[in-house]
């Protein structure tokens, strides 16, 4: 009797393993949200709207707030500026994550059917000669999913006369449940946490 139950939990896990999800994400400076489809739920993000919501068998389950609070004009925090200096100094940590992201979403294009994929990425810092080592570091790491990509997918350019850095994305694709957590446990496990994120500490760490 248990074999039998572990059975059939086995067999109910890789149906849900292996079975195709749908992922959309649409990220730049004022829009921030996604939608995530599974089996027969879907789940719908809107960090904009401060908005999320589920539904299940195409029928609205769920809509709520993300309760973020308005803070009034006057007391709102000014935004913390990274210090370059610090993004200089770790720029070679800041190219090589960006080179694992890059290829893990390789990997997981080839596993994938894309509906659409659009990343535009300007790069820009108030050291010339740092605006043009990232963008030469990144530039070539992104060439291996030109080939996966239509003409004009990717476009990453260096602004010398800016300070602001913009990312702008927009991808939905369809995959298997499997895929996608193998891709993600993967590049978890390839990207330096302990020194990324003491680079990003220090980037955003107030200058006195």
């Amino acid at each position: 009797m248990l074999l039998i139950i572990f059975l059939l939990i086995f067999i109910i896990i890789l149906i849900l393993f292996f079975s195709p999800i749908f992922f959309r994400l649409n990220l730049d400076h004022k829009k921030k949200k996604g939608s995530f489809h599974w089996l027969y739920g879907s789940l719908y993000l809107d960090w904009s709207a401060q908005k999320i919501g589920f539904d299940l068998f195409n029928h609205k389950i769920w809509r709520g707030s993300l309760g973020k609070k308005e803070v009034p004009p006057k007391k709102r925090k000014k935004r913390k500026r990274p210090n370059y200096i610090v993004l200089w100094q770790e720029k070679d940590i800041m190219v090589k994550t960006a080179k694992i992201v890059f290829a893990s979403m390789g990997d997981l294009l080839k596993k994938s059917k894309l509906k659409k994929f659009l990343l535009e990425v300007k790069i820009a810092t108030p050291d010339p000669a740092l605006t043009g080592v990232l963008y030469g570091g990144i530039s070539s790491i992104s060439f291996p999913l030109n080939s996966l990509l239509a003409d004009g997918s990717i476009y990453i350019y260096p602004d010398f006369e800016t300070e602001s850095f913009k990312a702008k994305l927009e991808i939905s694709f369809k995959t298997r449940l499997g895929d996608a957590f193998w891709v993600i446990a993967r590049t978890f496990f390839l990207l330096p946490k302990l020194s990324l994120m003491k680079a990003i500490r220090k980037l955003y760490k107030k200058r006195r």
